[in-house]
């Protein structure tokens, strides 16, 4: 983030006021009330998902990770299964992950290739391009020419180091328009020079809306994370800014209140920041010191998500110290959202799908939380607060 852009937001935090035990700072004009069917509703479920996460652009992944040709990304798209392919000239081409003679998966994971990918099945092969280059063993038992029967595309862009995709639709993606101006902060970060370090998958048994609700709010930390990042986290203050339906939340440490001492000009917000931009419906791009983190948010079912968790690192982790310093970083990563975070979600869902509790209300210490929920039903046409 520009330095300029960081002493802004420091002039935000010092106009507030905070201190360590002071009430948390308000910034939303007032609360909100939401049905309690915002996370359990089969109807509004599948609303969600057809239109977000199938007719919408979403997040798959970092360019970076598909730096060489033949290396590819997978990812889930409402139900359907995708895959991104890095291209022998360097460009990027996706597809349903999907084999066109029996609709086997082709490729499980994220992984590369050498000039084709082979369906586990009965071996077809297609070249990186999507072209269906060998039927072993049956060329003369089908009467359906190759050409007929490549992959099926669909749409895939990217930009800022940052790669979209779109499962439904023929037209382009355009990838400053899904950002919504979250490009002038996203693109200072250089991600194209990232180097991904290791994705870890996890599923759980609530909404998928609970999953990112987790990172749009630091009221909880206090409680929450008492003994394990409250220490060092500031839960009565966070940084909320929106861009177009995304909203950017910034949790900050303690340490932070030590900038506002320092003259302006030697100010420096991000060593004291967990910058976590949510890009609706399933992207969290999380900026954290030395690292950034992926979270792609996939659902599988009204109350069944699964979560993709990606590290990636300003330089290669060449050596068993730097692979164990991240290893490390991943596994307290994942223990407090594990242990804590998301078997608290998984508790609410079930609270909240037993019909006993009509609503929840968001207050005007969360206004991330009021904002993403408005923009998600906003977009599926339901009416603000719905």
């Amino acid at each position: 983030m520009r330095h300029e852009r960081q002493i802004e937001l420091l002039r935000r935090l010092e106009a507030a006021n905070p201190s360590l035990d002071s009430e948390p700072w308000p910034q939303a004009e007032a609360c909100v009330r939401f049905p309690a069917s915002t996370y359990v509703d089969p109807v509004r479920f599948e609303a969600e998902k057809q239109i977000l996460f199938r007719q919408g652009p979403v997040l798959l992944g970092f360019s970076c990770q598909i730096r060489e040709p033949g290396s590819y990304l997978v990812a889930d798209l409402g139900g359907v299964p995708v895959i991104a392919i890095r291209q022998r000239d360097g460009s990027l081409k996706a597809f349903v992950n999907i084999c066109r003679h029996r609709g086997a998966t082709l490729a499980p994971c994220n992984g590369k290739v050498a000039a084709s990918l082979t369906c586990p099945y009965h071996g077809w092969t297609f070249g990186l391009d999507g072209t269906l280059k060998v039927r072993p063993g049956a060329e003369n038992a089908f009467d359906v020419p190759k050409e007929d029967m490549p992959l099926l595309p669909i749409a895939v862009a990217e930009k800022h180091g940052l790669i979209f995709g779109r499962a439904e639709g023929t037209g382009p993606v355009d990838v400053d328009q899904a950002l919504a101006g979250a490009e002038s902060e996203l693109a200072d970060y250089n991600l194209g020079n990232y180097h991904h370090f290791e994705t870890r998958e996890t599923e759980w048994a609530l909404n998928w809306k609970l999953i990112l609700d987790t990172f749009l709010e630091s009221y909880h930390i206090r409680t929450l994370h008492r003994t394990s990042i409250w220490p060092e986290y500031l839960a009565n203050t966070a940084i909320f800014d929106a861009f177009g339906p995304h909203p950017r939340n910034i949790g900050l440490l303690r340490s932070v209140l030590g900038e506002l001492e320092k003259p302006e000009a030697e100010r420096n917000l991000m060593p004291h920041a967990t910058t976590q931009y949510i890009l609706v419906p399933s992207g969290l791009i999380t900026y954290q010191r030395n690292h950034i983190q992926h979270w792609r948010v996939s659902p599988l079912g009204v109350g069944r998500t699964r979560v993709a968790t990606s590290i990636y690192t300003a330089e290669p982790a060449e050596t068993d110290k730097a692979r164990a310093y991240w290893t490390k970083n991943l596994d307290i990563l994942l223990g407090v959202t594990g242990r804590e975070d998301f078997p608290l979600m998984e508790q609410i869902h079930a609270n909240l799908a037993s019909g006993a509790m009509p609503e929840v209300v968001f207050g005007k210490l969360e206004p991330g939380l009021i904002h993403f929920h408005t923009a998600v039903a906003r977009a599926i046409g339901l009416p603000e607060g719905a």
